[in-house]
């Protein structure tokens, strides 16, 4: 028997095949979503290789994610040049305040922020799915950060608002975002 077979997902459309998704994975609790947003984006035919900050390893596990891509994943940055961007598409999920403002103020100091800088100077697409306690989220230089985010090309994927929370969008609101970022016609279920 196939000892892969396990890592296999049912391919449900090819609306992602041919493109390679960055997913980073930054310090929040959402970050136990990430497995499931890679598969899912591996059943629309995209690669998926995720890069991680210290922080996100509090949450969720290198071999979770590397089950979810069928990748090694990237957690620190070495002379290998991981940082330089060669995906078709990034998207930070969770996106924190701290990785949001970082990148927003041109710090690139972990593989996440690194690899952002470099897809905005190549003119990569960029993806933030936020996630933060709502008093962060309305954190005057929070919003501010926010109001700027396009002017750079960045797209925000709206978080859902309860509890007191801005929580990760759902799994599907997502994928369909980046799904609709190549295939604006399509709705998913």
């Amino acid at each position: 028997m196939n000892e892969k077979h396990d890592l296999k997902v049912e391919q449900l459309e090819n609306y992602l095949e041919g493109k390679t998704i960055a997913l980073c994975v930054t310090g929040g609790i959402a970050a136990i979503e990430t497995p499931k947003i890679a598969r899912h984006l591996r059943r629309y035919g995209a690669v998926v290789k995720a890069y991680v900050t210290p922080n996100a390893l509090k949450f969720i596990g290198e071999a979770s994610l590397e089950w979810a891509t069928e990748k090694n994943v990237v957690c620190n940055l070495s002379g290998l040049a991981e940082h330089i961007c060669l995906e078709d598409l990034v998207l930070v999920a969770p996106a924190t305040l701290n990785t949001i403002n970082k990148i927003m103020y041109g710090i690139a100091d972990n593989t996440v922020t690194s690899l952002v800088a470099s897809a905005l100077g190549s003119k990569i697409p960029v993806y933030f799915a936020p996630c933060m306690h709502g008093s962060l989220y309305n954190n005057p230089f929070f919003q501010e950060n926010l109001k700027k985010v396009d002017q750079y090309g960045i797209k925000i994927i709206e978080p859902r608002f309860s509890e007191g929370k801005a929580k990760i969008a759902t799994v599907n609101t997502i994928v369909s975002s980046i799904i609709n970022h190549y295939n604006p016609e399509v709705v998913l279920k």
